[in-house]
C-alpha cells in the first residue's frame, strides 16, 4: 500500500490501533510520513461514573481514571512508534456514549479531513464498538482515502483476514513489541503478559493486513 502525507489510524479504544498496525505505523513514520493515532472512544477524563465490564476488570474505579491511565499508556506506546496520539472523549459500550452518531462523525471528520490516508477497523468486527465505528465512518469517508485494517488480536483468533499483508521489517516489529508492552492494564485481559516469550512477541511477529475497499 502506498501512503503519503498525513496518515491517521482510527482506533476504537486505546490500544486497538497499536495492536493492529503498530509495525506499519513505525515503518510509515520512519519513511517520513506524519502518523496520527486517533482514539475515538477515549472516554471522558473528568467523568466520575463507576466502571463496569472491561475497565473494572482492568482495575479502574471510574471512567475518568480509566481514561487518564489508558491515555498515558497510549502516549508511551506512541512515543516508541514515533506517532502522534489524539483522543476524542466518547464512551465505550460500558459507558454513556457522550454524543450521538452525527456529533461523533463531525468530531472524527475534523480530525481526518487533512489526512491523505485514513485507516479504520475492517475485520473481524466482533466487538460491538468496532462494528459500530466502522459502520459509522465507512459510508462517510472518501473511498479514495480510506483503507480497512485487520484488527488484532481478534483476527489471529478468527483464523486470519482476507486482506493483503503490509510490509514491516524487524526494526518495526521490535518497535511494535515494545509499544504493546506499554499497555500494562490491558495485556492480562487480552490473555498476554509483558514477558518476552508470551503474547506481545507473537502479536508483534504476526502479519498486519490492510485493504482498500475498492480492492
Amino acid at each position: 500500500m502506498q501512503v503519503a502525507g498525513t496518515i491517521v489510524v482510527v482506533s476504537p479504544h486505546s490500544d486497538d490501533g497499536v495492536l493492529s498496525l503498530g509495525a506499519a505505523m513505525a515503518r510509515w513514520a520512519r519513511a517520513g510520513a506524519r502518523v496520527e493515532l486517533l482514539t475515538v472512544l477515549g472516554l471522558d477524563p473528568a467523568s466520575a461514573t463507576p466502571t463496569e465490564g472491561w475497565d473494572r476488570r482492568a482495575g479502574f474505579t471510574s471512567e475518568g481514571e480509566a481514561a487518564r491511565a489508558r491515555r498515558e499508556e497510549d502516549r508511551r506506546a506512541s512515543a516508541l512508534l514515533a506517532v502522534t496520539p489524539r483522543w476524542l472523549p466518547y464512551g465505550s459500550v460500558d459507558f454513556d456514549r457522550h454524543g450521538d452518531d452525527e456529533e461523533i462523525w463531525e468530531a472524527v471528520q475534523g480530525c481526518v479531513e487533512q489526512a491523505g490516508t485514513v485507516l479504520i477497523p475492517g475485520s473481524p468486527l466482533t466487538h460491538p464498538d468496532h462494528a459500530w465505528l466502522s459502520a459509522l465512518l465507512l459510508p462517510r469517508l472518501p473511498s479514495e482515502r480510506v483503507a480497512l485494517y485487520a484488527e488484532q488480536p481478534y483476527t489471529a483468533r478468527a483464523g486470519g483476514a482476507p486482506f493483503p499483508p503490509v510490509q514491516a521489517g524487524v526494526r518495526d516489529r521490535l518497535a511494535k513489541w515494545r509499544a504493546i508492552r506499554a499497555y500494562r492494564s490491558q495485556l492480562p485481559l487480552l490473555g498476554m503478559t509483558r514477558d518476552l516469550r508470551r503474547g506481545p512477541l507473537r502479536l508483534a511477529l504476526a502479519d498486519e493486513r490492510v485493504a482498500w475497499p475498492r480492492e
